[in-house]
C-alpha cells in the first residue's frame, strides 16, 4: 500500500499570504520542505493489475496537487469534514470527472455530507452533476475494494466536529486524524498499535488556552504517540510555525513530519 501525501498544511498555507516570517521566507527556496499546500492524502493498493487510489479530502490547491504528482487514477474520495481547506478542492475535482463520462463516490458520515450539500448544492440538484457525484453515508464501516474504512468522530476544538478514518487493508492498519484538539478514550482505543498513525498538528508548541485551539500541537501529539506505540506515526496539518528541518531533528526515530509529495509505503 503507498500513502501519498499531496498536501499537508494547515488551512493557510505555507508561504501565508504576506507573511515573511523565516519558516514562509524559506519556504520559496525551490525544493524546500516548508513550502506546504492543503492536506490531503492518497492511498494507492491491491494488486498491480487493478490497484485503487482513495483521495481524503480534497484541498484547495487540488488540481495543482493532483497534475505535479500525476494522479490522474481516482476511484473514490473520503472527507473529514466540511471546512474550507478539505473540500474547496472538489470544485476541480468533480468538474474533471463529469468532462471524463466518471462517477465520483464521495464517502463521508451523513453528518459531512449534509454539509457539503450546504456547500455544494449543485452537485445534488443539477442533474449535469448528479450523474458524477454518488454521496455514500458511512454509518460504522465501508469496504472499499477491500479497504476497510471505519469512521472516528473527533473533537476539533474551536472547529467542532470532525472525522478521522481507520483504513484497514489485509492485515495492516492505518489511522488518519488531521484535525483533531483532544483524544477521547474511544480515540485513544483506536490509536494504539497502529502500523501508521497520521495525525495533524498545527504548531510545535500553541500556548494559548484551550479553548481558544482546534487542532493539537506536536507535544501533545508526541505525549499521545507513545502512549499509542503504533510502528510508524507521521505529523501533518502544519502550519508557518514549524520549520521541517528544526523540528524533524527533535523527533525521535519512528516519528517524521510530512511534506508535499512524501511517499510512504506500508506492506500488505
Amino acid at each position: 500500500m503507498q500513502i501519498l501525501f499531496l498536501g499537508c498544511s494547515d488551512e493557510h498555507g505555507v508561504p501565508r499570504l504576506g507573511c515573511r516570517c523565516p519558516v514562509c521566507s524559506s519556504a520559496l527556496v525551490p525544493g524546500s520542505r516548508n513550502n506546504r499546500t492543503g492536506p490531503a492524502m492518497a492511498l494507492r493498493y491491491g494488486p498491480s493489475y487493478a490497484d485503487r487510489v482513495v483521495l481524503i479530502d480534497a484541498a484547495p490547491e487540488f488540481r495543482l496537487q493532483a497534475t505535479r504528482l500525476g494522479l490522474d487514477q481516482l476511484d473514490a474520495v473520503l472527507l473529514t469534514h466540511a471546512h474550507d481547506a478539505h473540500i474547496l478542492g472538489l470544485s476541480a475535482l468533480v468538474t474533471a470527472r463529469r468532462e471524463a463520462g466518471l462517477p465520483l463516490p464521495v464517502y463521508a458520515p451523513a453528518q459531512v455530507l449534509d454539509n457539503v450539500r450546504e456547500r455544494f448544492g449543485h452537485f445534488w440538484t443539477d442533474k449535469t452533476y448528479r450523474r458524477v457525484v454518488q454521496p455514500r453515508p458511512i454509518e460504522e464501516a465501508a469496504d472499499l475494494w477491500g479497504l476497510e474504512v471505519k469512521p472516528l468522530r473527533v473533537d476539533h476544538g474551536l472547529g467542532g466536529t470532525a472525522y478521522g478514518y481507520q483504513l484497514s487493508f489485509g492485515s495492516r492498519r492505518l489511522v488518519y486524524i488531521s484535525d483533531m484538539l483532544r483524544a477521547t478514550a474511544e480515540v485513544r482505543q483506536v490509536l494504539t498499535g497502529a502500523d501508521l498513525l497520521v495525525l495533524g498538528t498545527s504548531h510545535y508548541y500553541e500556548g494559548i488556552e484551550l479553548w481558544k485551539r482546534s487542532v493539537m500541537d506536536i507535544t501533545t501529539a508526541l505525549e499521545l504517540i507513545r502512549e499509542a506505540a503504533p510502528a510508524q506515526a507521521i505529523l501533518t496539518h502544519l502550519s508557518h510555525t514549524v520549520d521541517y528541518d528544526v523540528v524533524s531533528d527533535k523527533l525521535s526515530p519512528g516519528i517524521s513530519l510530512a511534506y508535499d509529495g512524501l511517499s510512504v509505503e506500508v506492506q500488505e
